[in-house]
């Protein structure tokens, strides 16, 4: 879950894939891999696949409905980070104790809830208790001994604090801390990281689900897991997010050399950087409808650098008012069946589900390569109703986690890239 800057900078921050994850091991590896969850089939496995689809398109819509009303003087954070959140498990303290947050490739700081509280918002699993653990640590700071330089971090009372706000008004507030950080590789092997670098949470209010004790970041910033993992991640790391329609199933995050996507089919994207935040901006050029080719023009009448960020926590592609228009129309005129309405309203463009629809092929026309996508990566069917799964956001466009699916989607901070690779990611 991202912060906003004071330019209006959406964080993205609704997850349809969890991951459930746990490492703690060897110092020799150089990588290691993880399992990732749908979020509400991990939360409630008898949900129906409709149910899941309806679930994962309404918190998108809701978060691009939220970006459209942020104003410059909204509260703001910014967490040195990047895009996406997935829920995970890792162990904290010592004795170890469980930890289920959700995974953020738009923050950086990891942070869960902490004793003494006082506001926690439910969990089910026990609030961490820095008084039991032998190696938990504070942060000292004074006029000699400044706080770390990161955004929303202060000095109060000769401790370094931290104070984050979201665009859907969650925050949390309380000790930057340090402690040991244990997770559990698919390897069967042992990830250990002395001294880690997180947020005890004091004050904090927010939705993440009955397991849910707050954030892990996945950024590209000093405080991200992904720094931190040091070696073992090479600041590089992967996924692959399952269809909707696979309920259940195990698919995989990897970090370090295993991370690398490469082979036949591979697009390589150079990431942008941007001034307002650290998201993975890439450079959308076009979308392909079909026989038609849609510019994705700025204001300025060109293709804009960075004009796209790569977020595996939104469900929906979402895209400025005019491009997405020209989108519809392009499917409506290439789709010769009749529209229905959405039933869940949420969706504009919708069309009854039957043996003789006919959809057209959309590519995605990167500065880099051509992503061609899937029917299931462009439509959600809700019972008989199939609609197209691109939503409006003015404020910034996300390439969301539905255009991700059964690809392999890597991300290395050091080469400045993002790749793409079809894939069946139950074999991740």
């Amino acid at each position: 879950m991202a912060t906003y800057t004071a330019s209006c900078y959406f964080l993205n921050s609704l997850l349809i894939f969890a991951v459930l994850i746990a490492f703690s091991a060897a110092q020799n590896i150089s990588g290691f891999t993880t399992n990732l969850y749908q979020r509400d089939a991990f939360y409630n496995p008898n949900l129906s696949q409709t149910e899941i689809i309806r679930r994962a398109v309404a918190r998108s819509v809701w978060r691009a409905n939220m970006s459209s009303s942020i104003t410059p003087n909204s509260p703001t954070a910014d967490i040195i980070r990047n895009s996406n959140l997935f829920f995970m498990k890792i162990r904290l303290g010592t004795p170890p104790v469980d930890i289920i947050a959700m995974v953020d490739t738009g923050s950086d700081l990891t942070w869960t809830q902490c004793l003494p509280c006082t506001r926690c918002f439910p969990q089910r699993l026990p609030l961490f208790n820095p008084q039991a653990s032998s190696s938990y640590g504070t942060i000292q700071c004074g006029p000699s001994r400044p706080c770390p330089p990161w955004d929303d971090i202060r000095c109060l009372d000769g401790l370094c604090h931290h104070d984050i706000h979201y665009v859907d008004e969650a925050h949390t507030r309380g000790l930057l801390s340090t402690e040991t950080l244990r997770m559990d590789s698919t390897a069967h092997s042992t990830v250990q990281i002395p001294n880690y670098i997180f947020g005890c949470g004091m004050d904090n209010n927010g939705y993440y689900g009955e397991f849910g004790s707050g954030i892990i970041g996945l950024g590209a910033g000093p405080e991200s897991m992904v720094t931190q993992l040091g070696h073992l991640s090479m600041r590089k790391f992967s996924y692959c997010l399952m269809p909707l329609d696979l309920p259940g199933r195990v698919s995989h995050i990897h970090f370090g050399d295993q991370a690398a996507v490469h082979g036949p089919g591979t697009v390589r994207v150079s990431l942008i950087p941007r001034q307002q935040g650290n998201f993975y901006h890439v450079t959308l050029e076009a979308f392909t409808v079909g026989r038609t080719r849609i510019p994705f023009t700025g204001r300025s009448g060109a293709v804009e650098q960075g004009n796209i960020v790569i977020d595996s926590g939104t469900t929906l592609t979402s895209l400025p008012r005019h491009f997405y228009a020209q989108i519809k129309h392009a499917v409506k005129m290439q789709t010769h069946a009749s529209e229905v309405p959405d039933p869940n309203e949420l969706l504009e463009l919708c069309f009854r589900k039957d043996r003789s629809l006919q959809l057209p092929s959309i590519v995605a026309n990167f500065r880099g390569g051509n992503v061609p996508l899937k029917r299931f990566n462009t439509f959600v069917t809700f019972g008989q109703v199939t609609c197209l799964a691109f939503g409006v956001s003015e404020s910034l466009t996300f390439y969301g986690s539905l255009a991700q699916q059964n690809f392999l989607v890597g991300f290395d901070q050091n080469a400045r890239t993002v790749t793409f690779k079809p894939f069946q990611c139950s074999h991740a």
